[in-house]
């Protein structure tokens, strides 16, 4: 696995648009990446994941009400409270292959 970008930062916006950023410089497609939060999946960084073309969206958090509704709709996987083995699928589970 290689990371394509990451950053930190104080507000949740702002940490992943320095991580696709520095994705951007080093030559990322973004269709063929998943993006990893650690904060809550609200609809911003949903639309975010979305314009990108990003497939599937993950973190240790929740999503919110919107982000769920807004993933749907964009055909976008969202997954939430991610802890070792075990998270909630919130769309498109279809793309995830478990065993």
């Amino acid at each position: 696995m290689r990371v394509a970008g990451f950053a930190e930062d104080i507000g949740r916006h702002n940490a992943v648009d320095k991580a696709v950023g520095a994705a951007l410089f080093g030559g990322a497609v973004f269709s063929r990446l998943i993006m990893a939060c650690t904060s809550r999946l609200t609809s911003e960084i949903v639309l975010r994941a979305v314009r990108l073309g990003v497939p599937a969206l993950v973190s240790i958090s929740a999503p919110s009400d919107a982000g769920v509704n807004l993933a749907r709709k964009a055909n976008l996987t969202l997954v939430g409270f991610v802890r070792g083995r075990r998270f909630n699928v919130y769309s498109c589970h279809e793309r995830l292959l478990l065993s």
